[in-house]
């Protein structure tokens, strides 16, 4: 439902004009989202890959191994790019909650979280739900940024652990306030994923409180003709490049079952 709500957001923010050109962060957001997505699936290969690492006798000691680090160092180096472009992609989504819903929103996301947290009884903090997940990640990627390395541990009944120094200040330290934190990847990617859902519905909140409202149902625009499948159609007169077609702003919303 959450992506659904989201896939809408895409379609109705394709029409733009000078007034809303910013509804172009929204391919932004996509593209972030695109790349979680992407992200998450990997990891999932990378940690495999971590769990079978070679390992070879270190000379005659049997005591001492010598360890291929590269797909623990791939895996590290993805958990950080996911941390780094949820963070980012949170950022998009706040920027574009700004503009649209003109200065109703900070642009921030953390101030945006502040915000709903404070007033948890206003229609997008329910909207929304729990921004938890973003406490979390944000508190890791401050930490990875600015601070410490990705650390990849094995947890006694084989699990992948995903460790977090506290080298950052006291302060700082509200979620994860121990010296080191230990968490599962599917953990971690559990957190991911409850947050491009929580994204999603905001998409959804954000659709029907203010984008839809700026569109005038029965104004008419060219729009490109597409196929079963949603690609373009190719013109064979030689006219153009695409098909088009001219269609209301009603009936384009339509087609994605958006109601206007």
């Amino acid at each position: 439902m959450s992506e659904a709500a989201f896939n809408q957001l895409v379609h109705a923010t394709s029409i733009q004009e000078a007034s809303t050109l910013y509804f172009l962060l929204v391919i932004d957001w996509a593209e972030k989202r695109k790349g979680l997505l992407l992200q998450l699936a990997d990891i999932v290969q990378l940690d495999s890959e971590h769990k079978s690492r070679r390992e070879t006798p270190y000379g005659s000691d049997e005591r001492l191994s010598v360890v291929d680090a590269t797909p623990t160092l791939r895996l590290a180096n993805a958990v950080e790019a996911t941390a780094n472009g949820l963070y980012s992609m949170a950022e998009i989504a706040a920027s574009f909650a700004n503009r649209v819903s003109g200065g109703r929103f900070p642009a921030s996301f953390n101030a945006l979280r502040k915000k709903m947290e404070q007033d948890e009884s206003s229609e997008s903090a329910k909207a929304v739900g729990s921004l938890q997940w973003y406490k979390k990640i944000r508190e890791m990627r401050t930490e990875w940024t600015h601070h410490s390395s990705t650390f990849i541990a094995k947890a006694d009944n084989g699990d992948t652990l995903i460790c977090l120094r506290s080298n950052r200040r006291r302060t700082d330290r509200v979620e994860f306030p121990e010296k080191s934190f230990l968490c599962t990847i599917e953990e971690f990617s559990g957190w991911v994923r409850s947050a491009i859902g929580t994204l999603d519905t905001f998409a959804g909140y954000l659709l029907n409180a203010y984008v839809i409202s700026k569109f005038n149902p029965e104004a008419t625009f060219l729009s490109v003709v597409k196929d079963a499948r949603g690609m373009p159609k190719l013109r064979t007169d030689g006219i153009g490049l695409f098909e088009t077609e001219t269609i209301t702003v009603r009936q384009y919303f339509a087609r994605a079952g958006i109601k206007i």
